[in-house]
């Protein structure tokens, strides 16, 4: 019983964090580019631009090798023994894109903190 909550339960992630990987491929420019803007109106612009736009790059290059994967399977290439391969690879890049989104939530915050205690 628990064998088969808990396969259901790995099934469940995957499929949602593939999901989200799939949506932060089209989401990860648009939401730097609102960030960004967001950003400049802040007290230190530069440095908290600089630092959601390294944010981005980083997530842009972690994420670049598994869209490369996940095209080659749209495409009908070979890319794993089964139809898991392609979802596992979005399932990645949804990870990376959640780990840019509490990054961040955490630059914004202090952001945000250094501008209340000023």
């Amino acid at each position: 019983m628990t064998d088969s909550v808990q396969l259901f339960l790995w099934q469940a992630m995957f499929y949602v964090l593939g999901a989200t990987g799939l949506f932060a491929i089209g989401a990860l420019p648009l939401r730097t580019y609102m960030l960004i803007r967001c950003a400049r109106a802040a007290a230190q612009p530069t440095l908290q631009t600089a630092f959601v736009f390294a944010a981005a790059l980083t997530a842009a290059a972690l994420s670049g090798q598994f869209l490369l994967r996940v095209g080659k399977c749209l495409l009908g290439f070979h890319c794993s023994a089964n139809a898991a391969g392609g979802w596992i690879n979005a399932a990645f890049i949804g990870a990376i894109y959640i780990s840019f989104e509490i990054v961040v939530a955490t630059i914004r915050w202090h952001g945000g903190r250094r501008n209340v205690a000023a």
